[in-house]
């Protein structure tokens, strides 16, 4: 991880704005780094903190790298190593040259097109001392975050907005409508932060500072190529598997025991059970985890283990997120996040991160990233094939005989045409929810909330084609981005790198490029495309299994409803001014109150869990400001 700062002409000195010891501990709080250290001169500093993982990391002697005027810093992984140092670097051995030396060689040769060269997961700054300027840029996906201030008088970056909360003179501005909307869970963003000053580089893109001037670069694209073939071939299954396998080769190298996700589901089990592969007999290479909180899960996580050979399994039946979630705990998490957590997997996970420190696992595999892409369930598919004509080949993907198959398909195509470009089965459930919003309706008409909140329940319902509903509709969404950085950020305070290799871009692009009558099969199967490519890895009861439903849950999501009313009203009497100012005090309290009353009722309860949840993040973050 890294952080830095540009001064620009009249800056204040850079002693001025951060000690550089500050601005190391705050990229780790909780973690001892392998190797810490930072660059500075007059126009600029640079700190970084790596933990090592891969051999080539072992040969990281200092941080950041400096060659002449030159200072890298890069946190992340290179996935095509072999490629870059054959073209960038022949004569040295493979095993001991770090990712930096290779970004550094490969900046030396391609400038500003460098990002587009590299495959991995990664976030990288480099300075130039000399032209007193800066580029940074992210991986396609954003799996590794970065954060920027364009600051009149200087550029400041790092990889946690928490380090540009350090500043000596500079304090960022709590957005009060970023916090509006996280009070109806719509915050998640691109480019936007929960402070006004702060922003997001957003995956895929360059920043480029020279002269006081920032210019932002979206540098990778994804091609919508797929062919429009109609028939299929089993030919293009081995390709998508050869992509596949690659992807799980060039992320598994670490000089650590490897650890998985594994929830039974078909994206976890595939990554599960190609470590398993690749592994041989894992032994104590390979640890497993998982939650067994459905009837079903403990039954489909074990026959992925065991089919893989895995024989160190830690099956969690409880998890965190629970209204008894202590001030001091959030206060301890916003020390890595910057701000209240967006997506609840970053905490709700640390059971996983516990268990990877006890075995010494730096290297935390996930699944997470398959529904969007690559396992998408591909109901687009229809409509697509309706469109271009190929109506054989939508009518075989419908179930039953030939004259039930074209009434379906008929029935189908009406449906979608009735809905005026909402998924109706959303729009319904979305004006329900609105009516339990907490916000004053005087806050709801300043931000136009109520229209940005119904916008969403229109999902996939403008998507005519399945390549526009991942390209411009699914990888659009900002809930995506989001939960990579906040779960990259808290499992690395940890000391542990996450990989989602189903996010790899490889894979994504090989899938987009791949003719959509393969991605959706007889009877409506969806997951085809990637079921035909791990059959024979994955056992066949998870590869094939019809639906994600794993039975009924067996333990509580949290607490019960009189404890939710406790804290609610705990809330209510300790909110922050700006909160207060925001948030309707005679719903809130007719909230406690039909707790009180009238006991469970679990769609309303899961909407007071959640808001309640949202607003103690608030309240912590705001009142550890100290703002009024």
């Amino acid at each position: 991880m890294f952080a830095g700062l540009l001064c620009f002409e009249n800056s204040p000195p850079v002693e001025a704005w951060v000690t550089p010891e500050v601005w190391i501990s705050s990229l780790y709080p909780r973690y001892k780094p392998d190797v810490s250290g930072y660059q500075r001169d007059d126009h600029g500093l640079l700190v970084e903190a790596d933990i090592f993982n891969t051999p080539s990391s072992r040969h990281i002697t200092s941080v950041p790298l400096v060659a002449g005027g030159l200072r890298v810093a890069f946190w992340g992984r290179l996935d095509n190593r072999e490629e870059l140092a054959a073209r960038l670097v022949p004569d040295r051995p493979l095993d001991e040259t770090p990712d930096a030396d290779l970004v550094l060689a490969g900046w030396r040769e391609w400038g500003e097109s460098l990002p587009e060269k590299l495959v991995g997961d990664f976030a990288l700054a480099i300075i130039d001392s000399e032209k007193q300027s800066a580029f940074l840029a992210r991986d396609p996906i954003g799996i590794k975050p970065l954060y920027y201030w364009p600051h009149a008088q200087g550029l400041v970056f790092a990889s946690t907005p928490a380090a540009l909360l350090k500043l000596k003179n500079a304090r960022p501005t709590p957005d009060a409508r970023w916090i509006a909307r996280y009070i109806i869970g719509q915050s998640k963003s691109h480019d936007r932060t929960a402070y006004q000053e702060i922003m997001k580089l957003p995956g895929g893109h360059s920043l480029s500072i020279a002269d006081g001037k920032h210019i932002l670069r979206r540098y990778h694209q994804w091609s919508d190529d797929a062919p429009d073939i109609f028939t299929r071939d089993p030919a293009r299954v081995e390709a998508y598997r050869e992509v596949l396998e690659e992807v799980m080769r060039s992320q598994m190298i670490s000089d650590y025991t490897l650890g998985t996700e594994n929830s039974g589901g078909i994206d976890s089990a595939t990554i599960t059970a190609y470590l398993g592969k690749f592994l041989g007999v894992p032994g104590d290479r390979l640890h497993s985890f998982g939650f067994a909180l459905s009837e079903q899960e403990p039954a489909y996580i074990l026959e992925t283990s065991q089919a893989a050979s895995i024989t160190h399994n830690h099956i969690n039946t409880s998890h965190y997120g629970d209204p008894d979630y202590a001030d001091k705990q959030m206060k301890e998490d916003l020390e890595i996040l910057g701000y209240p957590e967006e997506h609840g997997n970053a905490t709700g996970h640390r059971p996983f991160y516990d268990q990877c420190q006890t075995y010494g696992i730096r290297t935390l595999f996930s699944g997470y990233g398959g529904d969007e892409v690559v396992t998408n369930y591909a109901n687009h598919i229809q409509r697509e094939l309706v469109d271009k004509g190929a109506y054989k080949a939508a009518i075989d993907l419908m179930p039953g005989k030939l004259p039930m198959q074209i009434m379906r398909l008929i029935r189908r195509i009406y449906a979608e045409r009735k809905n005026a470009g909402y998924n109706a089965n959303f729009l319904a459930v979305w004006k329900e929810r609105w009516r339990e919003q907490p916000l004053r309706e005087e806050i709801v008409i300043r931000y136009d909330l109520e229209q940005e909140y119904m916008e969403t329940a229109r999902y996939d319902g403008v998507h005519r084609r399945h390549n526009d509903w991942i390209i411009t509709g699914l990888m659009q969404m900002a809930y995506v981005p989001t939960r990579l950085e906040n779960c990259t950020l808290m499992a690395a305070s940890y000391g542990i790198d996450y990989r989602w290799p189903l996010w790899d871009k490889r894979l994504v692009q090989q899938y987009l490029s791949t003719p959509v009558i393969e991605r959706a099969g007889p009877n409506k199967i969806g997951r085809y495309l990637h079921r035909r490519a791990i059959t024979g890895t994955v056992p066949d009861r998870v590869a094939w299994k019809e639906s994600k439903y794993m039975g009924e849950r067996q333990t509580p999501m949290a607490g019960n409803v009189d404890d939710l009313a406790d804290q609610m009203r705990q809330l209510d009497a300790d909110l922050h001014p700006l909160l207060a100012d925001m948030i309707d005090r005679d719903k809130w309290r007719g909230k406690i109150e039909r707790l009180e009353a009238s006991g469970s009722n679990p769609v309303l309860d899961m909407q007071a869990r959640r808001q309640a949840r949202s607003v103690k993040w608030l309240n912590v973050w705001l009142h550890g400001l100290a703002i009024a």
